[in-house]
């Protein structure tokens, strides 16, 4: 019972439905549910819903295959899928388009588990706590589609979600996480929400602002360049500054962050959405994805040389071999180019008998099954190769010093020894001096690829709508925001498509 109500709060706060609203009234007279218990569970069900970035169905593709990271080959009858993930790669989906529909969703699922604990009289630190979820799911959410249907904690079930746009949401969801600051745990455990986790937000949110303001009357984002305001900047490295001086280090194995014991291990960690062998979320897919099928895998997803390409030789990186993987599969960690081997040194062949050869080359309609390079970002956990408990990373340090370096940066100072520090850190011979822009954004792909972020970076720094591999052409500035899915606009009308769909 307590389940089935959690689930009906949601659906009730999502879509203005009378008949479920008295369906809710039945639902909380038979419960018994007190207070408390709901803001429990409900607490809980948005912590819950960040395993929904861990998957092949939601935003993590929207958030990667639209970039100069990842692509989906079509390899005859494999991974055609009606063209789903050509036309992410190729910035030709509709309101349709099933990862579209997946992420709405998702993010507003996460997003209504937050208002409703908002809405159930919670304790101070539960306030807090389910305030920093609003802000995150509204984040994602106005990144993504430009537009967030929102209910103010406490109102009518029954009416319409009213709409925020984007310049409207990113205002309500930093004063908002503001307001609540203080009352957030002083604690660091990665699994839970604390004032690390909403310092690495709010940073994240003023980092962006300026994006987010750039919006036409009618809707239309706007291409940039971007004008950052220095008190916004400024805000974006106080914050940071918060993360810095906690208990945080830069990991000394990088593909430790990633390993199946790797919030154990981890120095990194700010938030993550935890699993386990008996009750994990669906992370293989992040590595079923993109291995062939004679490795255990899918035969899916590819990496581009626009990434390959920015890494020096000494960057361990772009990948190498790692005990407990290597030697148990013959699989290195991070990008996989050229033959491939088992754990005993024996080349690995195709179904059809050809070398399991990954190549820089890769054809977004017609690719074979070696055709494109491969990535291993999140290791395989042969303890439970279906289950793996692997976390999966929302936040971590780096990001937060890459934050901090390009904020400088778009305040005029040079943030050279932060990146030479990172680089440092991850056995990188070359450093920086008189870091641009440019060299920032090339840092964080190599530092971040494959870990949902591209997007929102290459829209941030004005490269999202160029011709990357396979995608000869120019983008159209409507795709900077996906669609609203049709599913959704035929259920409030205060929703409005987004221009260009």
């Amino acid at each position: 019972m307590k389940k089935q109500l959690i689930l009906a709060l949601s659906a009730v706060f999502m879509f203005a439905c009378t008949d479920l609203e008295e369906d809710l009234d039945g639902l909380l007279e038979e419960s018994g549910l007190s207070d408390q218990e709901i803001v429990s569970g409900q607490i809980a069900s948005a912590y819950n819903q960040l395993r929904s970035f861990q998957t092949v169905g939601n935003q993590y593709v929207l958030q990667e295959h639209s970039t100069d990271e990842m692509a989906g080959p079509t390899r005859g009858a494999d991974w055609d899928d009606g063209g789903a993930w050509r036309a992410l790669h190729l910035h030709l989906w509709n309101s349709s388009h099933p990862q579209v529909n997946n992420t709405w969703n998702q993010l507003l699922g996460g997003l209504f588990s937050a208002i409703d604990a908002l809405s159930s009289n919670p304790g101070v630190e539960e306030e807090a706590v389910a305030t920093f979820y609003m802000s995150f799911y509204m984040f994602n959410a106005l990144d993504i589609f430009g537009q967030v249907p929102f209910r103010e904690p406490g109102s009518n079930y029954a009416d319409f979600p009213t709409v925020l746009s984007r310049t409207e949401a990113i205002d309500y969801a930093i004063n908002s996480l503001e307001a609540v600051f203080d009352n957030l745990p002083a604690t660091s455990e990665s699994n839970s929400v604390n004032r690390y986790s909403a310092a690495t937000l709010l940073a994240k949110l003023y980092l962006n602002k300026a994006v987010y303001k750039a919006t036409d009357a009618d809707g239309t984002p706007q291409a940039g360049p971007y004008t950052f305001d220095n008190n916004d900047m400024q805000q974006v490295i106080d914050y940071c500054d918060i993360v810095m001086a906690g208990p945080y280090s830069l990991q000394t194995n990088y593909f430790d962050m990633f390993a199946p014991d790797n919030t154990a291990l981890s120095t990194e960690d700010i938030l993550v959405s935890e699993n386990d062998n008996a009750t994990g979320g669906n992370l293989r897919e992040l590595y079923f994805m993109t291995l062939h099928y004679n490795q255990g895998g899918w035969n899916g997803f590819v990496t581009l040389t626009d990434l390959y390409d920015k890494f020096d030789d000494s960057d361990a990186r772009r990948g190498g071999s790692y005990t407990g993987l290597t030697d148990v599969s013959g699989l290195n960690a991070g990008i996989l180019v050229g033959q491939q081997f088992d754990e005993n040194g024996v080349p690995l062949e195709d179904r059809q008998g050809n070398p399991l050869n990954y190549t820089p080359e890769f054809e977004i309609a017609t690719s074979t099954e070696v055709r494109g390079m491969r990535v291993v970002k999140y290791l395989p956990d042969y303890n439970n190769i279906d289950r793996p408990a692997n976390d999966y990373v929302i936040f971590r340090l780096a990001d937060v010093l890459l934050m901090k370096a390009e904020a400088m940066a778009r305040m005029g100072g040079d943030p050279s020894a932060l990146l030479t520090t990172l680089r440092t850190a991850r056995g990188v011979e070359t450093v920086y001096t008189g870091t641009t822009l440019n060299d920032i954004l090339d840092e964080r792909s190599r530092e971040l690829y494959w870990e949902g972020w591209r997007r929102n970076d290459q829209i941030r720094f004005g490269t999202f709508l160029d011709p990357v591999q396979e995608k000869p052409n120019a983008s159209d500035v409507t795709r900077l925001i996906f669609p609203i899915p049709a599913t959704a606009l035929s259920t409030n009308p205060d929703l409005k498509q987004n221009p260009g769909y």
